[in-house]
């Protein structure tokens, strides 16, 4: 059965869902949703609440951190440093050099570079998005398109479609990886009056190692996009299909639960 949490803050979000994925079996449930109003707020306790969490994990994983888990998802210190478009080219080699051979690289790596059908050429569906909001504000703005998460961004994000969708899941790369494959499947991005709103789904979605920080650089990516293209940053959803809270990544099931009773209820 599905379950709604709806918040202000990303971290008082994060720390409801965790909450209730501790009453869940074996930590996990379907369909848990968080939809979170201002995910651009951020107040002391968040950065509390962040600290610890991110202690947690670098005791567990080695060179993992709350901000590296942002940053597979958007390089918000590299578009803060360079801007737009300039950071892209800057990335993109840095990834070139550094990614591991075998492996599918970043969320935010496949979002800036995604191979044409005729495997010579690349394009960045991140950039056409943008570009696509930036000229909806000149001509017809179409609010939302009716996505079965199928989307080609090759044929949708050209100049004649009608596509606000960023596909994260590769099916030429990815259809034969049982596992070890991109958890995030899908940016969907609409536009309500003058707000962005944007939508993600995870096929699969770690509360404990991964969740903090991919809804840290959710927004981070929300705001690019807004900012970008002048529209004022909306509701940002944010859908587990596969939730599950792996109190390993926090210290243990008890010091899992301890740490999460320690900290302060931010929203009812």
């Amino acid at each position: 059965m599905a379950v709604l949490i709806q918040r202000d803050r990303v971290v008082s979000a994060w720390l409801a869902a965790a909450r209730h994925l501790l009453t869940c079996p074996e930590y996990t449930a379907r369909n848990l949703v968080l939809e979170i109003a201002s995910p651009g707020a951020l107040e002391a306790q968040d950065r509390d609440i962040i600290g610890a969490v991110d202690a947690a994990i670098r005791r567990r994983w080695r060179g993992l951190s709350v901000q590296t888990v942002a940053g597979t998802i958007f390089p918000n210190e590299i578009y803060r440093r360079e801007g737009r478009p300039g950071f892209y080219d800057t990335y993109l080699n840095a990834m070139a050099r550094g990614m591991k051979r075998g492996t599918w690289g970043t969320y935010a790596y496949r979002m800036m570079r995604r191979v044409s059908r005729n495997g010579k050429t690349t394009f960045n569906p991140l950039e056409v998005i943008v570009r696509k909001l930036q000229d909806s504000k000149e001509g017809r703005c179409f609010q939302a398109v009716y996505e079965l998460g199928v989307v080609d961004a090759e044929y949708d994000l050209d100049d004649d479609g009608f596509g606000f969708e960023l596909p994260l899941y590769d099916p030429a790369i990815d259809r034969k990886k049982p596992m070890n494959m991109p958890c995030l499947s899908h940016l969907s991005f609409k536009v309500t009056g003058d707000k962005l709103d944007l939508t993600a789904i995870y096929r699969s979605h770690w509360y404990g190692q991964r969740a903090l920080g991919n809804l840290i650089g959710l927004s981070n990516l929300h705001k690019f996009v807004s900012d970008e293209s002048e529209f004022e940053r909306g509701v940002l959803t944010c859908i587990a299909t596969h939730a599950f809270l792996d109190v390993e990544s926090l210290g243990g099931a008890k010091a899992a639960k301890q740490l999460l009773a320690l900290f302060p209820d931010l929203e009812q």
